[in-house]
């Protein structure tokens, strides 16, 4: 956090880099009132911020459902399909 410690007294700094290190550390820790401030306007005024925002609690959202399904598997052809495309991916 040192990006926006030293940058404190300059707020118009504040991007989306910094946006998406507090989502993170929102995550795992408490924000401060500056940083909700600065997070907070940011996501106003960043629709991509916003999406990215979204996007995270609905992968918490999936992940804390899926935590308690036990049977939580993929089929043999759907497993085999990942490979392949993992494999062309990593191939570039």
């Amino acid at each position: 956090m040192e990006h926006i410690e030293e940058h404190k007294h300059k707020w118009y700094t504040f991007g989306c880099k910094d946006a998406t290190y507090l989502m993170g550390k929102k995550e795992y820790a408490s924000l401060s009132f500056s940083e909700k401030a600065l997070l907070t306007f940011h996501k106003i005024t960043c629709k991509y911020c916003r999406r990215f925002a979204s996007q995270m609690q609905k992968i918490k959202a999936f992940f804390r459902t899926s935590a308690n399904e036990s049977s939580l598997t993929l089929s043999p052809q759907k497993k085999q399909s990942l490979n392949q495309l993992i494999t062309e991916i990593t191939k570039k």
